[in-house]
């Protein structure tokens, strides 16, 4: 049986495959989805740790859209420094989303992508 955390992955993997990157609210939207009675702080725990997981997994790096043109700038900082600036911007600003909802994005390594061409299993 599929876990609500590996529904939120593969709805991520899949809509990353799909977009190129994925701004971190995506993820807050779907653990939302699978938790729907949950707290805010357990929202919030569920989906830094969720990123945290993918990013360990090695199926996604974190960045940012940098610049007039947006360009993507992966973060090469330790994995934990990177959550801890999410966690500043997502956790700290949650009632203001304009401060965070586009402070952090996840693009999918290779590994992400040969996750995201595998056959999904549907629980």
């Amino acid at each position: 049986m599929t876990t609500p955390r590996e529904k939120v992955r593969t709805e991520l993997i899949l809509d990353i495959a799909a977009g190129g990157e994925l701004p971190i609210p995506q993820v807050d939207y779907y653990v939302k989805q699978q938790h729907p009675s949950a707290s805010v702080l357990d929202v919030q725990n569920e989906t830094l740790a969720t990123i945290r997981s993918l990013a360990e997994d090695g199926l996604i790096v974190l960045g940012a859209a940098s610049g007039g043109e947006g360009r993507w700038e992966t973060w090469d900082e330790p994995l934990a420094k990177s959550i801890q600036k999410i966690s500043d911007a997502y956790v700290t600003h949650y009632d203001d989303p304009p401060a965070w909802v586009f402070f952090a994005w996840m693009k999918l390594t290779d590994e992400g992508k040969r996750a995201a061409r595998a056959p999904q299993r549907q629980d």
